[in-house]
């Protein structure tokens, strides 16, 4: 699973919107929604704050599941 797909699935599961997402990280609501339609990741420097706002360590975010 690619990281913007395990961004939205938690988003999902936390019943977050992007908006939501975007108020508690600072990242621009268009930014969100880019990775989503372009299917591109975020950039590195985004990584830590959206793993706060999701309460998910970066291991989770970053690694696949065995």
């Amino acid at each position: 699973m690619k990281i913007y797909e395990k961004i939205f699935a938690r988003l999902e599961e936390l019943h977050m919107s992007q908006t939501e997402l975007s108020r508690r990280t600072g990242i621009a609501t268009s930014t969100i929604s880019d990775w989503r339609k372009k299917q591109i990741n975020p950039q590195a420097d985004k990584l830590v704050s959206i793993c706060k706002a999701l309460d998910m360590t970066l291991v989770e975010l970053l690694c696949d599941e065995e």
